[in-house]
């Protein structure tokens, strides 16, 4: 019996590590969030997206890039990539503004739609990379959804 229940215990052993392992949750930059606070779309026909980095840790972060995909009432109107390094410092926010590039007809028009209403309801998937030490990196998906001011000049 004791046989039996030696590798039995290591295989158990074995699996409960491997399962740790591989978790996909982020500890590293819990509790951040990434908010929307205005879409402008100027009359050279670009559009700024205003977002926010909320940090409510007791850590500062180093932001080296980010990614958005933006949904306005539903619809995919665009995605920002920014590759600026953006500090956040502990429990503090930074604002950042940000070209949208446009993900089409069907988001141009739910976005005129919006800027005739003043605003919408949005939804934003963002990937953020944190630098942590070095060449050390930390990924994380975060979603957030609200109501932001739309305008159009």
């Amino acid at each position: 019996m004791k046989k039996f229940l030696t590798p039995f215990f290591l295989i158990t052993v074995l699996a409960l590590v491997a399962g740790c392992n591989s978790s996909r949750n982020n500890n590293t930059t819990a509790g951040v969030k990434i908010e929307l606070i205005g879409l402008a779309r100027a009359s050279d026909g670009s559009t700024r997206v205003s977002w926010r980095v909320v940090n409510p840790n007791v850590i500062s972060y180093l932001v080296s890039q980010a990614t958005h995909r933006i949904y306005l009432n539903g619809v995919l109107v665009g995605t920002v990539k920014d590759r600026e390094p953006l500090a956040v410092t502990a429990q503090a926010h930074t604002d950042v503004t940000s070209v949208m590039t446009s993900a089409g007809p069907a988001g141009d028009s739910a976005l005129a739609a919006a800027a005739t209403a003043g605003s919408a309801t949005y939804r934003v998937e963002s990937a953020i990379v944190v630098q942590l030490y070095g060449e050390m990196i930390d990924k994380s998906d975060l979603t957030a959804t609200g109501t932001v001011p739309v305008t159009a000049k």
